[in-house]
């Protein structure tokens, strides 16, 4: 290492007294901020920086990083390669200066090496400035990157021309004038992709040469980053992929002619009444940019009322193709159900369908519903969601499920509301969705009664997704953070597990799990044991149904493509199911010795048994101790050595009830080891009815459907015709269902078919008769106008909420639909009231 002259120390020297000398062991969030903090450094030193090499994990994690001075090193001399005449001057020399960070367990990352000293005298201030501005020009993309607004709405535009028009109306607006800078074009002269800049973006280029004038021009270039990149889609649009609204220089007063532009209605450029507030929504930067860029405010240019961010935009054809699907699968099964949303401009936006075995499943097993929206997380590319509950083989079904391309309050009321009237009027004990503001208000209001909790496997992928860098920096911390969520029953034990989980990885300052920490009582399994979970985690842990059709999901498949492999996968899940019934009705394996465990096995599916096996095997381990009894109730404490905390369970002598407060019945359905310890020690052998929950039993799906059918006359008949139709479609779909199972069964349905036909012509014939008297009778009275008539059905098939119910058997598809709208098609909401 040569010695480095005395401005070279004095400078570095200076930098370590303002505070920009880089340290062993300082802390950076990221890479990006180390890098910046670096760079910052150099510039003041006089040396300009360069990344170097890297170390990085599967899934591109960087774990280790140097950075160089950008005379690091000598230049390769390529093999084969010819003098020239004129050959580039020689930049690098191998200096060693450098600084090197490495990715900390808690996500940070540290700086482990820092060599301060060059072998090369260090730039001026002047060649400092002059040689910044190259530099900000050749990174001018990534800085456009991380000043993109996302959320601002823009429309689609059918030609290039009409992009830049539309981009020009919005410049004139907020002050700055247009051009066209970089583009991409096919063979055939199409361009694929344009970029639309600020007039001032860029600098201008000094011709090598070019001789000194007298009077040179003023500098209009100031490198702003503001601009418009469109690209264009299948469909032969062109969408916006980037959007910049930031400038780094003051923005001019709008003219009068700006503002008064007209619309084209053959280019659909807006006009000043629908103004650009009904495409672009605007946020203003904050005072701390860091570019010092200006833009205007909501009293410079009007900001449209309707929240973009959560509508996703319905891909060309998506629309149509779901529509097709739905009304086939109706032509096959009559009592297939569907919905329809649109928006105030009748545009599609939302969808959900359930066939008669989820509904009727849902009868069955609908105590528990987990609505999973996670292809947000996972980036599948179309909205899918689904309504997923759990058999007692302990097997994911699904209720119904939902394309939601709008994710606003409106829409998650409309298909809560969907869902309840599909399944009808049914309402879960409790329902798991993601952390969602919007969702727990509209479940609050269309769902009263129902116990709303967050899915704790969403909570796992959202956390994997906000802290990526702190799991790929530790090898421990993913298996400590899941067993914070899924292993600890006990609020003692989760709070201590958290705690040291923060103190090891040195997470107490992380924003994320601090806000995830604070509603702790809507998903931590320790909290709100009242309310019944069917042990639903484990079941998503090891059978994810979006997981199995996220590649169907993507863009570039079309959609009928994933209603195909949809179809394929509901079937073999149904199958999976019949299966795991009638092995269940074997009973091949043999019975255990013990009298309980015995009456368990014969009561139970093998997967529930497995569930009452290990809390026997528990039981087995348990100390009982008598704390008195007040009346009929008798109290005791119930420890394991292996778990410190002890338990409190009550018996009730009058009634042989018992209740623990562990809360493990009331959450999972499965008698706790420490009820089964005070049942032996009173001497019950036989498990009690009452603690073998019938949706964890062999026999959970027998029993008769049971309903009323107590129709009054009045109203629209058409309206009443068409619910009656989807009723008895509903009742006729669970006989089938449960006859379809026994050949016997079949035979005597179909046996009875004739006979029950005939009993329903007579009826017919004899309303007939009733019905053509009393119209004789009738003949006399005023007659009513057909508009009136009309009117007054159409009025009485209007709904609360301004939708149409389907009036016919095959469901309402109208040409244009109302709004606020829904379209429905079969309605199996039970029997129809007046």
């Amino acid at each position: 290492m040569t010695d480095t002259t005395p401005t070279t120390t004095t400078m570095i020297g200076e930098a370590a007294s303002s505070g920009w000398m880089p340290t062993i062991n300082m802390l950076f969030d990221s890479e990006n901020n180390a890098y910046d903090f670096y760079n910052t450094y150099a510039e003041n030193v006089g040396f300009f920086v360069r990344r170097s090499t890297l170390w990085t994990t599967s899934k591109n994690i960087v774990t280790r990083r140097t950075f160089v001075c950008s005379r690091e090193g000598f230049r390769e001399k390529k093999k084969g390669a010819k003098e020239v005449k004129s050959p580039r001057p020689e930049t690098r020399i191998g200096c060693e200066a450098c600084m090197t960070i490495r990715l900390t367990p808690n996500g940070k990352y540290r700086v482990t090496e820092f060599e301060a000293n060059h072998n090369h005298p260090l730039a001026t201030a002047a060649s400092i400035q002059m040689l910044k501005a190259k530099k900000l020009r050749r990174k001018a993309r990534a800085t456009r990157v991380n000043l993109v607004d996302d959320s601002v709405k823009t429309p689609e535009f059918e030609t290039e021309d009409e992009a830049y028009e539309f981009y020009n109306m919005y410049a004139g607006r907020m002050g700055f004038t247009v051009r066209r800078a970089s583009m991409t074009v096919t063979a055939d002269d199409v361009i694929t992709r344009r970029m639309f800049v600020c007039s001032k973006e860029g600098f201008r280029e000094r011709k090598k040469g070019a001789k000194r004038v007298k009077k040179p021009r003023p500098e209009t270039r100031t490198g702003c980053p503001a601009c418009m990149i469109i690209r264009i889609t299948p469909g032969g649009k062109y969408h916006v992929s980037e959007f910049v609204t930031c400038h780094n220089h003051p923005l001019s007063a709008p003219s009068s002619s700006d503002l008064l532009v007209s619309q084209n209605s053959e280019t659909g450029v807006l006009d000043d009444e629908s103004g650009m507030a009904d495409v672009l929504m605007m946020t203003p930067l904050s005072a701390d940019n860091p570019f010092n860029m200006q833009a205007r405010t909501a009293q410079d240019i009007s900001i449209h009322s309707v929240d973009s961010k959560h509508i996703k935009s319905v891909l060309v054809g998506d629309a149509g193709a779901t529509l097709e699907y739905l009304q086939k699968m109706q032509e096959e099964n009559p009592s297939f159900f569907y919905a329809v949303q649109a928006d105030d401009d009748d545009n599609l936006i939302n969808f959900f369908w359930a066939d008669a075995k989820s509904v009727l499943d849902f009868n069955y097993f609908g105590d528990v519903v987990c609505f999973d929206s996670t292809y947000k997380y996972f980036g599948y590319g179309r909205p899918f969601a689904q309504f997923i509950g759990v058999n007692h083989h302990k097997q994911a079904i699904i209720f119904g499920s939902a394309l939601l391309h709008d994710e606003s309050k409106k829409s998650y009321k409309w298909l809560f509301e969907t869902f309840k009237n599909t399944m009808h009027g049914k309402q879960s004990k409790t329902i798991l969705t993601d952390r969602s503001e919007l969702m727990t208000e509209a479940i609050a209001e269309i769902m009263p009664g129902t116990f709303h909790r967050y899915c704790v496997w969403h909570i796992y992928q959202n956390t994997l997704e906000q802290l990526t860098q702190a799991f790929h920096g530790s090898k421990t911390l993913a298996s400590d953070f899941s067993r914070c969520l899924f292993d600890y029953e006990d609020e003692d034990e989760f709070l201590m597990a958290w705690r040291t989980m923060l103190e090891n990885y040195d997470l107490k300052d992380n924003q994320w799990l601090a806000n995830l920490f604070e509603e702790r009582e809507k998903w931590a399994l320790v909290y709100k044991r009242e309310a019944f979970y069917a042990d639903m985690k484990s079941v998503q842990l090891k059978d994810n149904l979006s997981c199995e059709l996220k590649k169907f999901l993507s863009p570039e498949i079309e959609l009928f493509h994933f209603y195909e492999n949809y179809n394929r996968l509901l079937d073999e899940r149904r199958f999976a199911e019949l299966q795991a019934d009638v092995h269940a009705s074997q009973n091949s394996r043999k019975l255990p010795s013990m009298r309980v465990l015995r009456q368990a096995a014969e009561l139970y599916t093998h997967a529930a048994f497995k569930m009452f096996e290990k809390e026997f095997e528990f039981y087995m381990d348990c100390m009982l101790y008598s704390c008195g009894q007040i009346g009929t109730i008798s109290e005791y404490k119930v420890t394991m050595d292996e778990k410190p905390k002890d338990h409190f369970v009550k018996f009730d002598s009058l009634d042989g009830s018992v209740t623990c407060s562990c809360k493990k019945f009331e959450f999972i359905g499965i008698p706790c080891h420490h009820m089964l310890k005070v049942l032996d020690s009173r001497n019950i052998k036989d498990l009690p009815q009452e603690y073998v929950l019938k949706r964890w039993r062999k026999d959970a799906k027998v029993g008769a459907f049971g309903g009323s059918c107590d129709f009054l006359y009045g109203g629209n008949p058409q309206t009443l015709t068409a619910k009656r139709y989807n009723y008895l479609c509903r009742i006729f779909s669970i006989v089938a269902s449960r006859a379809s199972k026994s050949f016997d069964a079949s035979a005597f349905i179909e046996s009875q078919s004739d006979v029950l036909m005939e009993q329903v012509e007579q009826i017919l014939r004899v309303r007939t008769i009733e019905m053509s008297s009393l119209i004789n009778a009738s003949c006399d009275r005023a007659q009513n106008s057909v508009e009136s008539i009309v009117i007054g059905g159409f009025r009485h098939d209007r709904v609360s909420q301004g939708s149409f119910v389907g009036a016919t058997a095959n469901g309402f598809l109208g040409s244009r639909l109302s709004h606020p709208t829904m379209c429905w098609g079969q309605f199996p909401a039970g029997p129809p009231e007046q």
